[in-house]
């Protein structure tokens, strides 16, 4: 449950400036995962698709069968070997990892910082849009900051994840 709570909020950052009214959207994406403690560095590589108003779908290439795919309230994923299934009209924790993640797709940063209890910063320079949310408390788990760029068509090209574990996650996403 823990790495697909990862997944899904990670998913939902990377897809925080999709702008609004976003109908579809498809790209690959590069990962840099770099665990603090041990120096080790973690590559992943995949597509994403989004149709509005609540399909998304995630495939790794890289690890190679790992996803994570949501068709209305259907959540599945797979991570290390491992698969579920959640409804989540009927599990509010996933339900709202759901909702942070819909709205960061249609381009509600307001809800997404809320959703994850974070202040929000939004700057332009040089063509380049980035937004940061800043975790408002210190926590064991989730994210203490995150920073996503997007270009002048406001689609995401970089994000860097950080985790209050020590884990940094760097997404680079081509279209």
């Amino acid at each position: 449950m823990n790495g697909m709570k990862r997944l899904l909020i990670l998913l939902s950052l990377v897809l925080v400036g999709i702008g609004a009214g976003a109908q579809d959207l498809s790209c690959t994406f590069t990962q840099k995962k770099t665990l603090k403690a041990v120096n080790k560095v973690i590559p992943g590589k995949g597509t994403v698709t989004f149709t509005a108003p609540d399909h998304l779908t995630m495939m790794y290439d890289e690890p190679q069968g790992e996803y994570l795919i949501i068709e209305g309230d259907q959540l599945r994923n797979a991570v290390k070997g491992k698969a579920i299934t959640v409804d989540t009209a009927k599990n509010a924790y996933m339900r709202n990892l759901r909702n942070t993640l819909l709205n960061c797709i249609t381009g509600n940063y307001e809800a997404a910082a809320k959703d994850n209890d974070a202040n929000l910063v939004v700057e332009e320079k040089g063509g380049i849009k980035t937004v940061t949310l800043i975790a408002r408390k210190q926590a064991v788990k989730g994210y203490s900051r995150i920073v996503m760029d997007y270009n002048k068509k406001g689609l995401p090209v970089r994000m860097v994840l950080d985790e209050f574990a020590g884990i940094v996650t760097e997404y680079t996403f081509t279209y």
